[in-house]
């Protein structure tokens, strides 16, 4: 089955309680570009539009049940860089404790670093 025209890419869309404070944590902690948020008359933050690279996450919230929804599954995103290492210096730098990166057995180094929700943003190295 192939989807006309041919697609050019995936944009995960991640639930959160707080969309605001999640987007803050990815650009202050990941590094990740704020492309817009949308709050509603209240001021609260309904939607957050992520750049990682030339690809998109989503935020959506609050959805202050959706560990329920979801069975308490939660996500993880993948982001794929060049130097995990770097990534992973940097991140212990800002504070973060997270263990080194890991060369799994399909070929690639990785590390993961939990955000203050339970989502899981992984950093993935291709090795050729």
């Amino acid at each position: 089955m192939s989807i006309e025209p041919p697609a050019r890419g995936v944009i995960p869309y991640i639930f959160c309680a707080d969309a605001g404070a999640v987007a803050d944590w990815c650009v202050e902690v990941l590094g990740f570009v704020e492309r817009e948020r949308w709050p509603d008359e209240a001021g609260v933050v309904r939607n957050v539009e992520l750049m990682v690279g030339d690809s998109e996450v989503w935020l959506d919230g609050p959805v202050p049940d959706w560990k329920e929804k979801t069975g308490g599954l939660g996500s993880w995103v993948g982001v794929l860089v060049d130097d995990v290492g770097a990534v992973h210096d940097r991140l212990v730098a800002a504070g973060v404790e997270l263990d080194p990166p890991r060369t799994r057995d399909h070929r690639v180094k990785e590390i993961t670093v939990t955000d203050p929700e339970g989502h899981g943003w992984g950093f993935v190295q291709r090795l050729h």
